[in-house]
This record gives structure tokens, sequence and C-alpha cells, in this order.
């Protein structure tokens, strides 16, 4: 038997190697150029995307996959976001785009070619493609692709969001959406759209709520006229939403400008900020041209919020702790050292905002307790353990715990 030479054993590895290649990336988009239109509803998005092909109906097939593409990986805010999940597609991405696969999350394909260009190869063509998000999303998670709203929240909960409309500082959101009609319109819309996600939804209505602002807030600097920010930490929202509202007059007729802006909590971190507009409608309310100019800004925000959730639910759940030193002590900062110590050995992160002889302020974030209430009662009891603070004859005074907020004041032993 003859011996096949080296040369032609590693030349037919190569071939098989490349031909194999070609055949396994057949599936996949190859345009993958497409753009933001709108968000059509809570769970829809329309995109005007590109598609490459040898004629125009393998162009519009390649249009509607690189549609899809740009929600998974191309948008501002995309479905696939940590290296572990753009992974776990790059696995797939070849089945997921083979023929009955990805078309169920195509809801629409526009009858009309947007723009077509000749190519050497055919032709590309720019089409209307509405996408189905939420599915593609939920079907995503089922699959390990993507981490499930399920299993982050499994250890901390649904994210509690507040909605109020955007006032100056020292001004009255609360009044401002009971007397803006447009107002409520905005905030009714947004309500609407996180409910449909299955988010916990405040929109703070009676003026009553406001006795329930704690005084203590007055001592974080920068924060002392945002009522917003107080009312979130009050009532114990993760994230609060911000918003305002503009009717514009046009050329024929009227379009509606919102912008939405989402803030954590505790820390009032800006998530995220954006502007949606509705088409320009001729003799339409102006709730009609609210609600669309809404699910356009919205959408984006929630993205925002989503990435924010996931990515703090592996430090655990997050509070903000403040501490009031009321009573007379000879060192009041072996008191705050005493309290650093302590909560290094009950949080998986710590980060100190202010530190005075009269207040110490805390972002804490933990996993071995379940609510705020058993985490007052660990840290009263590992207080009362340490030496420097006993020794210092001081006591911790429960004033306000929420799902948020741990507000306590020290004050002199008996």
């Amino acid at each position: 038997m003859k011996k096949i030479p080296l040369i032609i054993i590693i030349s037919l590895i190569t071939f098989i190697s490349c031909s194999t290649t070609s055949i396994v990336a057949q599936n996949a988009p190859k345009s993958m150029q497409a753009t933001f239109v709108e968000s059509y509803s809570p769970t829809e998005v329309s995109i005007r995307a590109w598609g490459i092909g040898s004629d125009v109906d393998n162009a519009e097939i390649d249009a509607k996959k690189s549609a899809i593409y740009f929600v998974l990986v191309s948008a501002t805010d995309p479905l696939l976001q940590t290296s572990e999940e753009k992974s776990s597609f790059e696995q797939m991405k070849e089945q997921f785009f083979a023929k009955g696969s990805y078309e169920q999350y195509i809801i629409f394909l526009g009858a009309d070619i947007l723009n077509r260009v000749k190519t050497k190869e055919g032709v590309k063509v720019e089409k209307l493609v509405r996408v189905n998000k939420e599915k593609l999303s939920k079907d995503l998670a089922e699959k390990g692709v993507l981490k499930s709203r399920e299993e982050v929240t499994a250890n901390i909960g649904n994210p509690m969001i507040m909605v109020l409309p955007e006032v100056a500082k020292g001004e009255n959101p609360i009044e401002k959406l009971q007397k803006d009609a447009n107002v409520k319109i905005g905030a009714e819309v947004i309500e609407s759209y996180l409910t449909a996600r299955k988010y916990d939804v405040q929109v703070p209505e009676q003026m009553n709520v406001l006795n329930e602002l704690t005084s203590a807030q007055n001592q974080v600097a920068g924060n002392e006229e945002d009522i917003a920010y107080q009312l979130a930490l009050s009532i114990g929202s993760d994230v609060y939403i911000t918003f305002n509202v503009k009717i514009e007059k046009g050329s024929i007729g009227k379009k509606g400008v919102v912008g939405c802006r989402a803030y954590e909590t505790t820390t009032a971190k800006l998530l995220g900020t954006e502007t949606g507009y509705s088409p320009e409608r001729p003799s339409v309310p102006d709730a009609a041209v609210i609600e669309e100019a809404m699910n356009d800004a919205i959408d984006k925000v929630l993205s925002r919020i989503s990435a924010y959730w996931k990515e703090d639910a592996s430090r655990g759940q997050q509070y903000k702790l403040i501490f009031n030193i009321t009573g007379t002590f000879d060192d009041a900062y072996v008191i705050s050292d005493a309290i650093d110590d302590v909560l290094g050995t009950m949080t998986t992160q710590k980060k100190q905002n202010i530190a005075t002889e009269k207040t110490v302020d805390y972002i804490i974030w933990q996993k071995e307790f379940e609510s705020t209430s058993k985490l007052f009662r660990e840290l009263d009891k590992r207080l009362k353990e340490n030496t420097d603070f006993s020794g210092a004859n001081a006591k911790l005074k429960r004033v306000n715990v929420n799902r948020k907020l741990i507000l306590v004041s020290i004050e002199n032993g008996e």
C-alpha cells in the first residue's frame, strides 16, 4: 500500500475544515445592519433592517434575521448584555437562524422596500420589521442563554419601581400629578407598561404619602429638596423613574415628546435617560401621542433598569443605612469605627458615604438576611457584642426600617 504524502493529507484537512466553516455560517444574517424605529408596544419593537441576497426574496429573509440580531446584540440596550450570554448564543446562532426557528419572532414585515442597492452578488434592501422582543427574551431564558427575571429575582425579589413627574427641586411632584392631565396620562402609560412586564410599580398620588418622609434625609448632602428621591427612599422602592411630557404642534397636527430618567434609589445614581417621540398626527387627542412617545422612551429606560438589576443581584440586596448619633460620647469616632467593623462581618460589600460626629451614612449589600428587620436585629446584636461600642455605653434605637432604608439613632445607654 502506497503511503499518502503528508502534504496531501494536510491539504485535505484544510479543505474539509474550510468547507465545514462555510456550511456552518450559512444561516447567520449577512447584513447585520439595522436601526431602531420605535417601541410599538410593551412586547414589540419596530426596526429598519437591511438584508443581502441573490434576489429580493432572499434579501428580505436576511433583513428579518438582521432585525432580530439587532435586538439581540447591536441595540443600545441589547438582550445579550454579558459576555457569558453572548458566548452562549454564539454556540447556538446557526441553529437559531435556521429556517423555521427565527420566524416566530417576526410579527410584521413591511410590504414596501424602503431602500434598494444593487450588489455584485445580487441586491441589498431595507425593510421595516417588527420583532416580538418579549417572546425572544423569554425563549432564550428558557434555553439558558439569558438569565431569566425569575432566576434573578429568586434571591432578591422583583425590583419595586416608583414613578413621579419631573419637577424642580423644592416643588411637589404629587401636586403636579394631580393637577396636570397630560402628566397623569404619562404616569398611567408607564404604570401600564411596567405592570405588563410584571414589575412592582408605585405611583404615589395622595398628599399624605409626604408625611412618611423621614427628616433624616435632610442630612444627606445634595438631596435636601429632591422630593422624588426622598419619596422613593421612604417608600422603599429600588428604582425611581421621573418623566416630563410635552405636546408640540407641527404643520399637519401634533406630536408628543416625553423624557424619562431612571435612578437607583439608595444612591440617586442615574441609570438611564431617554427621550421618546410620537409621529405627528392630525386630529387626535393628547393622550394618543403621549402614549406613543412614552412607549418609545420607557422601553429603552426599562432595559437599563433590567441590566442594573441583573448586575446588582450578584452582590445581594442593597440598602441605605443611616446612623444618627444623638447621644453624648467622649469620642464619636470610636462609635463609627465600631459600626464599620461590625458591618464588615455582615455584608458582601459596603460603601461609606458620610462619617461625621453626628452622622454615619452607608450603602451596603448583603445576602445572609431575608428582611431588613432581621438585618437590623443582627446588627443590634453584634454591636452589643462589640467591646468598643458597648464600652462607650452606646445603644442602638430603631427609627425607620423599610425595603431600602434602615434609619437608626445611637443613644447613650442606661
